[in-house]
């Protein structure tokens, strides 16, 4: 019977770690610069990691750099927080860390920079105009 219990709370705590992330995701993407970023596609997101680590004008710090290095490393390792033996509960630490990282590189970046990088990552030449 403990087991049962065991499950049922497990169960419970992944649904409500899902339901978290969801809503959060859905925050991030009403707020710019994130929402800008989760508009991009794939290929475009991949064009803007790249133009943060090679950043020719040295506006992105080092530690900045270190960011997406640290999650390609964490991604690929074959050892998780969560064990992948269940479809969905093995992915939603490996969504939480990703988004995480997301976060403290936009929130780090200095000011302009990550829409800067955003934009040129979409294709876009000139700057947007600032609200004024």
């Amino acid at each position: 019977m403990f087991w049962l219990y065991l499950a049922v709370a497990i169960v419970a705590a992944v649904a409500a770690l899902a339901l978290v992330l969801t809503w959060y995701i859905r925050w991030l993407g009403r707020r710019e610069p994130y929402g800008a970023f989760l508009r991009l596609n794939t290929r475009r997101k991949i064009t803007f990691f790249r133009l943060l680590l090679f950043d020719k004008e040295k506006r992105v710090p080092f530690y900045i750099k270190f960011i997406p290095v640290a999650l390609v490393i964490y991604l690929s390792v074959p050892f998780d927080i969560i064990p992948d033996f269940v479809p969905v509960l093995g992915y939603l630490d490996d969504v939480a860390i990703a988004l995480l990282a997301l976060v403290l590189i936009i929130k780090l970046l200095p000011q302009g920079v990550a829409q800067e990088l955003i934009d040129q990552a979409a294709g876009v030449d000139e700057p947007r105009p600032s609200a004024e």
